[in-house]
């Protein structure tokens, strides 16, 4: 049985210490692309965050229940995992061209493009096909754990969007060197953001 404690240090570590985005530099291409306007960022963080839950819970369903009893997982469970997301990522997008289609216009391209977003499709494997990834082979997850960790890799995707977003707003007003304006500085920033992140790793001693 599963301690709080050790739950919470799971979700820390996914968020944090092994954020998907600033020191596993997977799916870069949102990151860059969406962080310029905070109101984007927010909805896709949020987007992001849902796709990749529900996306974590279906895939282990259908990778321990379907492809591994048929024999079939190690052929066919990428076009079945990126099916699932794919199912997923509309249902989202049908929900916000009818309740929110500022954001929806706002989200552009980017938000059919969860479908193959990185971090949601490592996610998914890393839940439901465990020894994969390294991380998967160390931490060796059960479902509940599995979740839990999605969650943390959703939120830490999430907060390190929106960091990012703020910190370019930012940087729209600053005074900077004509030369570094726009995606130059953009890109040192994300660097020394993610050397803040890496150096957690050091504190917390892994």
């Amino acid at each position: 049985m599963h301690t709080i404690a050790n739950l919470g240090l799971l979700f820390i570590g996914a968020a944090l210490i092994n954020n998907i985005l600033l020191t596993r530099f997977i799916a870069l291409c949102s990151f860059i692309g969406i962080s310029n306007d905070w109101q984007t960022s927010v909805g896709m963080s949020l987007s992001v965050i849902f796709v990749m839950m529900m996306a974590s819970t279906a895939t282990w369903v259908v990778w321990n229940y379907l492809l591994l009893p048929l024999g079939v997982g190690e052929f066919l469970y990428i076009p079945a995992f990126i099916l699932i997301i794919a199912a997923l990522v509309q249902f989202v997008e049908m929900y916000l061209r009818k309740y929110s289609p500022m954001l929806y216009r706002a989200m552009g391209i980017y938000l059919p493009l969860i479908t193959t977003n990185c971090a949601v499709l490592a996610a998914a494997t890393e839940v439901a096909k465990p020894g994969f990834f390294k991380m998967a082979i160390e931490y060796n997850y059960t479902f509940g754990e599995g979740l839990v960790y999605t969650l943390g890799v959703a939120a830490g995707y999430g907060f390190a969007l929106l960091c990012f977003a703020a910190m370019r707003e930012r940087l729209d007003i600053a005074p900077v060197p004509e030369s570094l304006k726009g995606n130059p500085m953009s890109f040192i920033t994300a660097g020394l953001l993610s050397l803040a992140y890496v150096g957690l790793a050091g504190w917390f001693g892994l």
